[in-house]
């Protein structure tokens, strides 16, 4: 089964249907339409590992691309596990934002006001990998820095993520509508994460949409 046969059986099952055009998924057939592949497939003496980007086209022609990592026993094994990723992370908070379908279980959904405008906000869960504490702090972060923007357009999409590598090395990356978000990353730095000698991550997934109807 490729990629976009299990993305379109993922969307079935949440009772969305879904056309084939152009190698796009066009639900209801209309924007935003959404798209599977996978990338840089590699065997290892002990298992295999692919990339899967997910990436969704917006009225405006923009887009939004997410990637997860898989890894299992082979290539199928590999791509269910990115899938599974997939799901963890940002799966619910495309369909809510997108489609209106929201599992209370995966994700939240609040309004905010930034600056004289209000927003819909589609707050995924944390996916976290290893034994570790989320830090108190961490989503109150990362929300006051999102409050603190200038925000122009109609819809944002936003990634954090973080990596505990070992006790001396770290690896964040903050995205804003796919770019490097320099000032996110540095207020990351000051949560109080866990000192580990082991591996442990997390990321978040979250789309704030403009309500149109709102007057200031």
């Amino acid at each position: 089964m490729s990629p976009q046969e299990i993305l379109a059986n993922m969307l079935n099952a949440h009772d969305l249907t879904g056309i084939e055009y152009k190698e796009w998924i066009l639900v209801d057939e209309q924007l935003p339409a959404i798209r599977a592949d996978t990338f840089d497939y590699k065997e290892y003496e002990d298992g295999a590992g692919i990339r899967l980007d997910i990436t969704l086209l917006l009225q405006n022609k923009k887009t939004i691309t997410e990637s997860y990592l898989g890894i299992g026993k082979n290539k199928i094994s590999a791509v269910q596990n990115a899938f599974q990723n997939f799901v963890a992370n940002s799966f619910h908070v495309f369909l809510s934002a997108f489609w209106q379908i929201n599992n209370e279980d995966q994700i939240g959904i609040e309004q905010w006001n930034i600056k004289g405008n209000v927003w819909e906000v589609y707050i995924g869960n944390f996916g976290c990998k290893g034994d570790f504490n989320i830090p108190e702090n961490l989503f109150k972060t990362i929300e006051e820095q999102i409050q603190e923007e200038d925000l122009n357009e109609d819809i944002y999409w936003i990634r954090i993520y973080y990596a505990h590598i070992n006790g001396k090395e770290i690896m964040i990356e903050a995205l804003k509508n796919n770019e490097a978000w320099p000032e996110m990353e540095n207020n990351l730095k000051l949560v109080s994460w866990d000192i580990s000698e082991k591996f442990y991550s997390l990321r978040n997934f979250i789309i704030l949409k403009r309500r149109k109807n709102y007057l200031k």
